[in-house]
């Protein structure tokens, strides 16, 4: 296991796999740790019925995310982009899911074509796939920085491996690998071109590790003394964020933060949960239906007589969570004052 998309693979019909999800819930953290904490349904366009947001600029600015609307029986999705409580619908083929949106609005993610995953970008009105390597067989797009530059991986069939890739922002045509590693997947790409990753352990124990790779070339690895496996699956600014277990083998394991400018690690409140869906610039990091203040845990509110469970997608640097409740159907939201 390399990461938090290797263990879900992509994005596979969005209300099917979202409506059979079990329902998820952080642990029940202190009362004194407590933070005021409000959702707010994001508008879907006419005809939309369902929709869910995925990814939100650093700035909160612009949100973006998956909708699905249903003519005469038939599933058709659109890439859905929110500015405040404007939305707007882009029809495409190949929306599948949304992983990133930058301050200017540029937006990445994965769709499925002929059974096979690869990467877009959506920029000035226009939605195109991003080169490919021909070594590998598919691809995803993960993260990306306020200058466009694009992160993410592709699968090498022959090799059984994972390539961690770049799309530099002022080559948009080219695609790169991020070396020295040849086995691994990148997750995000920090503002001055650090890539934060995850790749089998540079030397035995751990079995995989975390690591944020500088532009110099300079690599420093993200684990934990004494934990055989760790990974990170999101970076911001000066922190990345993810987990470590105790054993070498697929599990579930306990969140964990790594400050990228020392290296120390510090773990984050279990009631997080251990699958990690960001990080901000200040350290805070947002599991599944959580946010974690360092010692301090605000669950995300939502769950009613109708509303089984709610997931959040990212989180902005002013600490506001867009993500989906799910009921009778998939409803995009945002949370603030978590």
């Amino acid at each position: 296991m390399i990461g938090q998309r290797v263990f879900a693979g992509a994005a596979v019909g969005l209300l099917t796999a979202a409506l059979g999800l079990p329902g998820t819930a952080a642990a029940d953290p202190r009362r004194d740790s407590l933070r005021y904490c409000a959702l707010h349904p994001l508008p879907l366009p006419a005809g939309v019925t369902h929709g869910e947001a995925q990814a939100v600029d650093p700035t909160g600015r612009f949100v973006a995310g998956i909708g699905t609307r249903i003519t005469d029986g038939v599933w058709e999705q659109v890439l859905l982009l929110w500015q405040g409580n404007r939305v707007t619908a882009v029809d495409t083929p190949l929306a599948g899911e949304v992983t990133g949106i930058n301050p200017a609005g540029v937006v990445i993610g994965n769709g499925s074509m002929s059974a096979t995953y690869r990467p877009w970008r959506y920029q000035d009105g226009l939605l195109t796939e991003l080169p490919v390597p021909g070594t590998v067989s598919n691809v995803w797009a993960e993260g990306i920085n306020a200058r466009g530059d694009i992160v993410g991986h592709g699968s090498v069939e022959a090799t059984e491996t994972q390539l961690p890739l770049r799309w530099p922002a002022d080559r948009p045509d080219a695609v790169e690998t991020v070396g020295p590693l040849t086995d691994g997947i990148a997750n995000a790409v920090l503002d001055d071109g650090s890539v934060v990753g995850t790749s089998v352990g540079p030397s035995g124990p751990p079995s995989y590790a975390g690591w944020v790779r500088r532009p110099d070339g300079g690599i420093r690895w993200l684990s934990v003394p004494g934990k055989p496996r760790a990974w990170a699956s999101a970076g911001r600014g000066d922190w990345a964020a993810g987990g470590v277990d105790d054993t070498p083998e697929e599990g579930d394991g306990t969140p964990q933060r790594w400050n990228l400018r020392t290296g120390a690690a510090t773990p984050v409140h279990p009631a997080v949960g251990w699958r990690i869906y960001g990080v901000t610039a200040s350290g805070v990091v947002l599991g599944e239906s959580a946010v974690g203040h360092g010692d301090r845990v605000t669950p995300l509110p939502g769950v009613t007589n109708k509303i089984r469970f709610v997931r959040a997608g990212a989180i902005a640097d002013n600490g506001m969570v867009v993500g989906w409740t799910v009921g009778d159907r998939l409803t995009p939201v945002r949370w603030t004052g978590c």
